[in-house]
């Protein structure tokens, strides 16, 4: 319920509305780090009709479902085009297209003078979202009454410290431990004091949240060098290419990850344990050692609860991800060991210490910001003085961590750039572009500026003889530690065709390429892959199997021209 607030309360919600307008109004800080070969834009559509596959189709060779579809925004919106069903990753998932559906629409651009590849890929969700997003407010206003409000607002200053600060200077090359730190403080101070206001409490929840949050970075910085991450694995951040030709600081934005990751449970622990010291002094009479001594003891449970409570919430983020490791059927270690997985345990962990530093730390702040009672010389009563010495050791260490943070070498800045803008096929061992070669129509046009890199799950267009043949799609991995544990594994990889015109398929054309150049290739399970000839419309999957080195990591999975002997389209996997 909503009751009569306070002209305080009204005062801070209308700054805190007024900060909420000026981020929002921050030009956009990062740089432009698009290309003028990008081949993929996306649009929103609403499909007007589709065409179903005949019923008397031979079932060797099933058509692909057309829908057509108004595009409702960019340059081309009003305009019907004829799209394939293509659904998520690629997938042939159209049961649940229907007339009337809005749907993201991806145009890919093929080689000079062949057509764009137009496909439905997607669900447009965003009205369902706003919705969802709605009932949370209502929700959250409905219980929590004026403070539930002055909890959206200092929502809503999160995401735009997020959106308009972060993550454009994070693009831009800025250190990303000293920014995370920096913002997830500001973070910090904007909700505490929107939410709880300006007292003892607040000021010992910020100064607790803000020293755990620079001894979370430090100790993950410790952590992560030990491991020996790649810092790559599973992450697309390793292909994005920054204006100045380098490569983002992989490392730390993962640590920049951590701080950001800890940083809401820190919060909700910070805030409790201060009010709860806060609360013994004020009805309970307590000072000093018994003060804290006290508010440990409720600390410690609160610090068991937290830290199970963030182990499940990694746990619920990577479900998918542990679901793959343990059908992949390897040893628990090699599980364990698998970068992917550590990464999320190491965030475990080092969110976890963040919460164990931070009850102690802002129990001994809270603890010491509470007026202590001093006898009055002249009078003999006893008033209450200031802080004592506590609190200023406590804030000089909370200074001295967060100096730290920003002084030390903590990640080794940029680097190189796996990919420049756009790929250089210089770049991938053992790659180069012929732009001379004469191809056929039995194979792919190389592309001049040479391979296209796609990731896992997106269509990549083939071409010949300046027509569109149809696409290829890279669905999945697996790894197998058979058939030489230790010293060899299976890579099994789920590859798809489309034709969109007659697509003559090769066996030989799919190898792995490993790091050091070596190719290896990769010979179809059970058969599909033939010397024969796709009919428009029909699709094929298949599964590939190739045997690498088991140290092997960060691979490719390419996709060749036979007559010149170069790749035209690269996978990246881990």
């Amino acid at each position: 319920m909503l009751r009569r607030v306070p002209h305080r309360q009204v005062l801070t919600m209308l700054v805190g509305l007024a900060l909420l307008g000026l981020a929002f109004l921050i030009p956009d800080l990062s740089p432009d780090v698009r290309t003028e070969n990008e081949t993929v834009q996306a649009f929103r559509g609403r499909i007007e009709s589709i065409q179903q596959p005949p019923v008397d189709q031979d079932p060797e060779t099933p058509p692909v479902p057309i829908a057509k579809v108004r595009l409702l925004d960019g340059p081309q919106a009003g305009q019907i085009v004829d799209a394939y069903l293509a659904g998520p990753g690629g997938s042939q998932s159209i049961a649940s297209y229907q007339p009337n559906d809005e749907v993201v629409v991806t145009i890919s651009d093929g080689p000079t003078g062949t057509a764009p590849f137009i496909a439905v890929s997607d669900h447009w969700r965003i009205p369902a979202l706003i919705v969802l997003g709605l009932v949370f407010a209502a929700a959250v206003i409905l219980v929590g009454g004026w403070h539930g409000v002055r909890a959206l607002i200092a929502l809503g200053l999160t995401v735009a410290v997020l959106l308009k600060i972060l993550l454009p200077l994070l693009i831009a090359g800025f250190a990303p431990v000293p920014l995370a730190v920096l913002s997830a403080s500001g973070v910090t101070i904007a909700t505490i004091l929107l939410t709880e206001g300006l007292k003892r409490s607040s000021v010992a929840a910020i100064l607790g949240t803000t020293g755990a949050l620079a001894l979370t970075g430090l100790l993950a910085a410790l952590a992560t060098a030990a491991m020996g991450f790649t810092y790559s694995a599973g992450s697309d951040l390793a292909f994005l290419t920054t204006p100045n030709g380098l490569g983002l600081d992989l490392r730390g934005v993962l640590l920049a990850a951590f701080i950001l990751g800890a940083i809401g449970v820190l919060d909700d622990v910070t805030v409790t344990q201060a009010v709860l010291v806060q609360e013994l002094a004020d009805r309970g009479g307590l000072r000093g050692s018994n003060l804290v001594a006290s508010g440990m003891v409720i600390g410690r449970s609160h610090i068991a609860a937290t830290v199970n409570t963030l182990f499940l919430a990694y746990v619920g983020a990577g479900l998918p991800l542990l679901i793959i490791l343990i059908v992949s059927r390897q040893p628990g270690a090699i599980v364990l060991n698998d970068e992917t997985f550590a990464t999320e345990i190491v965030r475990t962990l080092i969110g976890s210490l963040g919460i164990v530093a931070a009850v102690p730390l802002t129990t001994l702040i809270a603890a010491s910001l509470v007026p202590r009672p001093v006898a009055d010389r002249g009078t003999g009563r006893r008033t209450l003085g200031g802080p004592n010495a506590p609190a200023a050791a406590a804030g000089a260490v909370i200074v001295a961590l967060l100096v730290a943070t920003a002084v030390l070498p903590l990640t080794p800045g940029p680097r190189p750039a796996l990919t420049p803008d756009p790929f250089d096929p210089g770049n991938i061992p053992g790659a180069s572009a012929s732009p001379d070669a004469s191809v056929g129509l039995e194979t792919p046009d190389p592309p001049a500026t040479g391979p296209n890199v796609v990731n896992a799950g997106v269509p990549a267009l083939i071409a010949a003889g300046g027509a569109e043949l149809g696409t290829i799609t890279v669905n999945r991995w697996t790894f197998d530690p058979e058939p030489s544990p230790g010293t060899e594994q299976a890579v099994v990889v789920e590859v798809s065709y489309l034709a969109t015109a007659p697509f003559p398929l090769a066996s030989g054309r799919w190898e792995l390429l490993l790091p050091d150049g070596t190719e290896i290739p990769l010979e179809p399970e059970d058969g599909t892959v033939v010397d024969r000839t796709l009919a428009t419309g029909e699709s094929l999957d298949a599964t590939l199997r190739a045997t690498a080195p088991a140290d092997a990591t960060d691979m490719f999975v390419i996709y060749v021209d036979t007559a010149s002997a170069n790749f035209v389209v690269a996978v990246p996997i881990e």
